[in-house]
């Protein structure tokens, strides 16, 4: 790489993670489901209580992998569990692969143009901004799996060492979100025999070596969990392949459903305003590739990478959420790189720059006009309000307001009553100043702390009325950002 190059690239890194933590820390997502993790994190941290699988999926007995909570213990020690600075700290990871799909371009198109308008695109993708700010495992998916394709044809353009790296980023890959281990899987399957000859070139043994790496960094942990608990998570497995677990939705409905979340996907990834332009950008896409892999062989490994899934998904015959499409995320993008340059090859240069210009200025406007308002952000869709600096606010009003006294709160949280953002919040707040943390057994001095429900406004106030009445005599109401702080003497403590 020349310096040019290299400076470009850490140019766009910087930009790429300027615009990730745009309006950061205010705009931060601080939910239940961040505030369950990062009491396990502490947990790991302050108490050594080591963890072998990671957060729930949507299965019930199903975990993801905890190379999320290893990883961000690291952060977590240098800033003594900040959310803000543990955010910041994977939204680098997130920058950094500008880097790495520039490289994973250049291996499949052996063009350092494609590899720059790869570079390019990802730096100002809507989505991929977007799952970046998501402080969760899912959003790993896009390093490791750029790492994972660039490792893999590495291996079969003739260094046989880095399918090892291919086999360990495909298990890190699975743990941070565990239907990688089935999309992932299927897409190297279909590499596998379609580059036979490169794979039964090499040993045995080595051959042997890389299939117990790949299960040593996917399962292992997964192996000592089960056997600690009675095979919950095979069991688990077996259920829902079985169909004992849940329900299968017919063929027709799965089709329906997974082409309606590729495409919704697939419009915030590469910043699209509408429907029928991402359907048309996609099929302009897949067809570019087609076209072009009687001369380039290596986009077989692109049509694999973005097919493959979508086939997978379909016969799960399961309702998809938009999380499992992040695997596609950096293919879609390259992908959509290798279209424009075919429009360039045509002596059409000149279009080629102004379609380029088009989808970024698409983005742009996408940054600017809906990240303030946390729109088309799939994680915190149902709550585009809650912001993080308002959830401070709260939690320092509350501990000024105890003046040192002994408390507790109760909070509307959605999903409904879900605590551990608040907890944990409480907890960090409160170790960071030396304060009283809140106690349970302790609640005569409670704080209520309500967050706007916007889909059920009604059952919220209904909980209100029957509910926090009874917790005690109302003191004083502080409002806090969009958030909602009462004050209540309580003095019966029966909060049934």
């Amino acid at each position: 790489m020349d310096k040019k190059i290299f400076f470009l690239l850490c140019g766009l890194s910087i930009i790429a993670f300027f615009l990730r933590i745009y309006l950061f820390p205010d705009n931060l997502f601080f939910g239940p489901e961040q505030g369950r993790d990062f009491k396990v994190i502490r947990d790991i941290v302050v108490s050594h209580k080591l963890t072998l699988i990671g957060s729930k999926t949507d299965i019930a007995g199903v975990f993801h992998g905890p190379v999320f909570y290893y990883l961000a213990c690291i952060p977590f020690i240098l800033s003594s569990g900040d959310p803000y600075f543990v955010s910041l700290f994977f939204i680098l990871f997130q920058s950094l692969s500008v880097f790495l799909i520039y490289f994973l371009s250049i291996e499949l198109s052996s063009s350092r143009w494609i590899g720059i308008v790869s570079a390019l695109l990802f730096t100002f993708s809507y989505g991929s901004i977007s799952y970046a700010r998501w402080l969760s495992n899912p959003p790993l998916t896009i390093p490791l799996s750029l790492l994972f394709f660039l490792f893999l044809i590495k291996f079969l353009k003739g260094n046989k060492w880095y399918l090892i790296g291919a086999s360990v980023f495909f298990g890190l890959m699975g743990q941070a979100e565990f239907i990688n281990f089935v999309l992932a899987g299927a897409v190297g399957l279909a590499i596998a025999i379609r580059f036979y000859p490169k794979f039964i070139s090499q040993s045995k043994i080595y051959l042997v070596l890389a299939f117990f790496i790949a299960l040593l960094f996917s399962i292992g942990t997964y192996v000592l969990f089960d056997v600690r608990h009675e095979f919950l998570i095979t069991k688990s497995v077996l259920e829902l392949i079985g169909g004992t677990k849940g329900e299968y939705i017919s063929l027709v409905h799965s089709i329906n459903s997974t082409f309606r979340m590729l495409v919704y996907s697939s419009m915030n990834i590469l910043g699209l305003p509408n429907v029928p332009v991402t359907i048309v950008t996609l099929i302009c896409i897949i067809s570019t590739l087609i076209l072009r892999v009687k001369r380039n062989s290596w986009y077989l490994i692109l049509i694999f990478w973005l097919a493959t899934p979508i086939i997978v998904l379909i016969l799960l015959r399961h309702d998809v959420l938009e999380q499992l499409f992040v695997f596609l995320a950096a293919g879609i993008i390259i992908g959509l790189a290798v279209a424009i340059d075919f429009v360039r090859r045509f002596y059409f240069g000149s279009v080629a720059i102004l379609l380029l210009v088009i989808f970024l200025f698409f983005n742009v406007s996408l940054i600017y006009g809906s990240l303030p308002v946390n729109s088309r952000i799939f994680f915190q869709s149902t709550q585009p309000e809650l912001k993080y600096k308002d959830e401070v606010d709260v939690v320092d009003y509350v501990y000024r307001k105890a003046n040192g006294k002994i408390f507790y709160f109760q909070s509307y949280t959605i999903p409904y009553f879900w605590q551990d953002g608040w907890e944990y919040l409480f907890w960090h707040r409160g170790v960071k100043h030396g304060l009283v943390l809140p106690s349970e057994e302790n609640d005569e001095l409670l704080f209520v702390i309500i967050q706007k429900d916007v889909s059920n406004p009604l059952y919220q106030d209904n909980w209100h009325k029957n509910t926090v009445t009874k917790w005690g005599t109302l003191q004083s109401i502080e409002k806090v950002g969009t958030l909602v702080v009462e004050e209540r003497i309580n003095e019966n403590r029966d909060k049934k």
